[in-house]
């Protein structure tokens, strides 16, 4: 799995609100490939804690600002 995109989707205003980001690859069949999805309201850190325990990372709670996972990977 390959993640890709910037913490910024308005260079000048420096918003983080619908963040260009690009998630490629299955993950070794852990990840549903093949479509857009658009996840309103949730934060980035959201998907890395989601994708580190994709990863085996059983210890994560928390990073950065996340309030949870993202649930349909």
């Amino acid at each position: 799995m390959v993640l890709y995109g910037s913490g910024n989707a308005d260079g000048n205003r420096h918003t983080h609100d619908d963040l260009p980001i690009i998630l490629a690859g299955n993950g070794g069949g852990e990840l549903n490939a093949g479509r857009f999805v658009d996840h309103k309201g949730i934060p980035l850190t959201n998907l890395h804690v989601s994708l580190a325990e994709k990863m085996g990372v059983k210890s994560i709670d928390k990073f950065g600002d996340s309030d949870g996972t993202v649930s349909n990977l």
